[in-house]
């Protein structure tokens, strides 16, 4: 039996490890693959639960504990200040001038 080089050696473990390797990762692949064919339609009814869940939560906080009369109420001000405002900057300077013509 001849003396092997070292790059010999390892050509040859390579070589004997590559099929191992190709069925290792063809079975994870498989297993993988039928795992989550097994818990996806669990992991649907999950995120369905979720979004059910959340939506009614926050539809019962918002009418509940009178968020909604809030709303409405920063909302009626948010419209009477944006109308305040055109009229303080875009209309009164037109009427001063109109009366100011007359």
């Amino acid at each position: 039996m001849g003396e092997q080089r070292y790059s010999q050696i390892l050509a040859e473990g390579f070589v004997q490890a590559l099929p191992w390797a190709i069925m290792f990762s063809v079975t994870f692949l498989v297993t993988l693959k039928v795992s989550m064919v097994m818990v996806k339609p669990e992991i649907k009814k999950a995120v369905e639960y979720v979004v059910e869940t959340g939506v009614n939560s926050s539809m019962e906080v918002v009418l509940s504990q009178e968020v909604f009369p809030k709303i409405k109420q920063n909302t009626k001000e948010a419209i009477e200040y944006t109308v305040n405002m055109v009229d303080d900057r875009l209309i009164a300077p037109h009427m001063k001038r109109e009366s100011a013509r007359k």
